[in-house]
């Protein structure tokens, strides 16, 4: 049987071999960027800059009385850039009442905002999907954009919601408000990919009294 003989030399081997395999892809990844084919720590064309936003309940719950005492139902709280490739992406929030009994009697379809709705309070009916058959163009929204309208909507589903709720509605999708059982309040989440509506900061939908 031959005799195998460890030197120092095969023993530093030895080492980094096995430092090798517990390191695994991390002693790729630095070979990779030394190399310069691995991505960049921060990519081009991305925002590492933007601050974050907090919206507190108080400041919900004080936007809805100003909506009430305004006799305005859906009012945009703020508009901000969302980050990532591009510069375009947005996304805002906004809060939306309905009276008790209260009745929409139109579908509305955005272009290009998506939104997501958190119900705060209340229970009401509400019709999505289907294919409007009396579509028309509305006028640009301040937030949600370009868009349609229609009273009629082949195909659509009806749903309720209530307390505590979330409804993705995607860009496109027609969506109608059927009734209000009760008041009911919700914030809006609207997603703006191309950037198609105002930025605006948190605060200026009601701008205080002189």
């Amino acid at each position: 049987m031959k005799r195998l003989t460890w030197t120092r030399a095969s023993l530093g081997l030895l080492g980094i071999g096995a430092c090798a395999v517990l390191a695994g892809p991390g002693v790729h990844a630095v070979r990779a960027q030394q190399a310069g084919t691995a991505d960049p720590v921060m990519l081009p064309d991305h925002r590492y800059d933007l601050p974050a936003t907090l919206i507190t309940a108080t400041q919900i719950e004080d936007h809805k009385k100003k909506m009430i005492a305004a006799h305005d139902d859906d009012v945009p709280m703020n508009m901000v850039k969302l980050g990532g490739a591009g510069d375009k992406r947005q996304f805002g929030i906004s809060v939306v009442y309905r009276n008790k009994g209260q009745r929409n009697p139109t579908y509305s379809v955005h272009d290009d905002v998506a939104e997501v709705y958190y119900v705060m309070e209340g229970r009401g009916h509400m019709k999505l999907g289907g294919r409007l058959t009396d579509w028309k163009r509305r006028p640009v929204s301040a937030g949600n954009g370009k868009g349609s309208v229609g009273t009629t909507a082949v195909g659509s589903k009806d749903i309720t919601i209530t307390k505590g709720d979330v409804l993705i509605i995607p860009a496109g999708t027609p969506h109608k408000w059927e009734m209000a059982d009760e008041f009911t309040s919700y914030v809006v989440v609207r997603v703006d990919p191309d950037g198609v509506t105002p930025l605006m900061e948190l605060g200026t939908a009601f701008p205080p009294r002189n």
